[in-house]
């Protein structure tokens, strides 16, 4: 399973564009498991969003029980058809998953703006039937708000935080010309949204601490606890 954490919720709020449309979307297994992206979790976030103002058109935590938001057929078909009326009015999605369940959305909505609403802190073991592919690298201090939802620790070969190495040629990598530039497909993906400006953003360097190992994952009532070489982080997920 892949754990996560909530952001803070000043954090989250920051994200978001005065009078921007939000459905907020859990994850019924890892997430819900971590208290972080559960019903209740789910639920509680929205409510909380809207008392700050924010104009959260609707949430959901895709079922049936137990099931994964990573699941992009079960995704896709929840949000696009059982809750299709309502995400249609959303501006965007903000996601209380893992970096897998954030790329899901994205393509379980045909490309809709996502928001990070968890941190993902360490990953445990995860099988599908046919294939895996990786979109995120479990670092603890996610960063895809500001890369369209793409992570660039994942998809560089480099992970590079503040654009391409300038070596790709023809949207390839220049480490492995059969796989895409990261840098390229975040570029490509900013410019459809119509935020190319976040390019400008200089990232700072990681926190590798936070990769340390073992680390640990602590619920304890409303409060969860993450701890790693660089600290606890405890996050309260009401009021």
């Amino acid at each position: 399973m892949h754990a996560t954490i909530q952001k803070p919720i000043d954090e989250i709020i920051g994200y978001l564009d005065p009078g921007e449309k939000v459905f907020v979307v859990g994850c019924d297994n890892c997430a819900a498991k971590c208290h972080s992206g559960g019903i209740p979790d789910t639920q509680e976030m929205a409510s909380r969003l809207e008392k700050r103002g924010v104009n959260v058109v609707g949430w959901c935590v895709p079922q049936p029980k137990g099931i994964s938001l990573c699941k992009l057929a079960n995704t896709k078909k929840v949000l696009q058809e059982e809750y299709g009326e309502v995400t249609k009015q959303a501006d965007s999605f903000l996601i209380l998953a893992c970096g897998q369940g954030i790329h899901t959305v994205m393509d379980a909505t045909d490309g809709g703006m996502v928001h990070a609403g968890c941190d993902t802190i360490f990953g445990g073991e995860t099988v599908t039937d046919d294939f895996i592919t990786e979109y995120c690298s479990l670092c603890g201090d996610c960063i895809v708000e500001y890369t369209a939802g793409l992570c660039p620790v994942t998809l560089c070969a480099k992970s590079l935080l503040n654009g391409p190495c300038g070596g790709a040629k023809n949207g390839k990598c220049e480490v492995d010309r059969n796989r895409d530039c990261g840098w390229q497909l975040i570029y490509d993906r900013l410019k459809e949204l119509g935020q190319l400006d976040k390019m400008d953003k200089y990232i700072m360097p990681k926190n590798n601490s936070r990769w340390s190992r073992p680390r640990s994952l602590t619920m304890a009532g409303t409060e969860v606890t993450f701890r790693s070489l660089a600290g606890d982080v405890t996050i309260s997920r009401q009021d």
